[in-house]
């Protein structure tokens, strides 16, 4: 009987000291699975943390997309899966994601949840979840699956420090819709509890509406971080 597909997990990270240990020992032992860190200038103990797991670490230029592709680039495995540093998954997730593959959904996501049960965190995920079913737009809380040969056929990432997730996703669903797998991803919630919830969910929105419009993501990110445009 031939082995499972390798799923290649990849995990950009830059000081994340506080979450990614909980992640690694989320992923550790799992079968048929190699373990990426893709770090951007960590000055923490994000390295020292990892070097306590059986993962690949690998350095380069700082930024969300720059780091997904070389972990991306660093992975042997015919599925890549890509996991923020703040997320936990369910234990069936890395199955289903290898049986919507052979099953031809070459790409996809994760159900949403949050670390915090408040009714608003079960509403943001659940039209996170609906977001990606109807119009195959999945974001990086999400947990991205892509077969390998896809991903560089489509993609990869485009080298910026933000929205990569949306510009995958436009470049992806071209070729197919995505697969929402019913198994979740669990992600922290600390991104809306640190600057404010209802501030965070209309900062999104408006940095979705600018990018669509045809700000670039450099200047947005500027904006949604500091509140400032230049």
């Amino acid at each position: 009987m031939p082995e499972p597909s390798l799923v290649s997990i990849i995990i950009p990270a830059l000081n994340e000291e506080n979450f990614i240990e909980n992640l690694l020992q989320n992923l550790y032992a799992i079968p048929y699975t190699e373990v990426i860190v893709s770090d951007g200038g960590s000055t923490d103990e994000t390295a020292a943390i990892c070097g306590r797991y059986p993962v690949q670490f690998v350095s380069g230029k700082r930024g969300r997309g720059p780091q997904l592709n070389a972990g991306a680039d660093a992975a042997t495995g015919e599925i890549l899966f890509f996991v923020h540093a703040d997320s936990l998954i369910e234990s069936q997730l890395i199955d289903e994601i290898r049986q919507a593959v052979a099953a031809g959904n070459q790409w996809g996501c994760c159900s949403l949840a949050f670390d915090n049960t408040a009714m608003i965190f079960k509403t943001i995920a659940g039209l996170s979840n609906l977001r990606a079913l109807l119009f195959s737009s999945c974001y990086g809380d999400q947990g991205i699956f892509c077969g390998r040969e896809l991903f560089y056929k489509a993609g990869p990432y485009p080298p910026t420090p933000f929205l990569e997730d949306i510009a995958l996703s436009d470049r992806l669903r071209y070729s197919s819709r995505s697969r929402v797998l019913k198994g979740r991803i669990i992600s922290s919630s600390r991104r809306f509890t640190g600057r404010g919830v209802w501030r965070t969910i209309i900062k999104m929105q408006v940095v979705k509406i600018l990018y669509r419009l045809g700000i670039k993501p450099e200047k947005l990110v500027k904006w949604y971080y500091t509140g400032h445009e230049d």
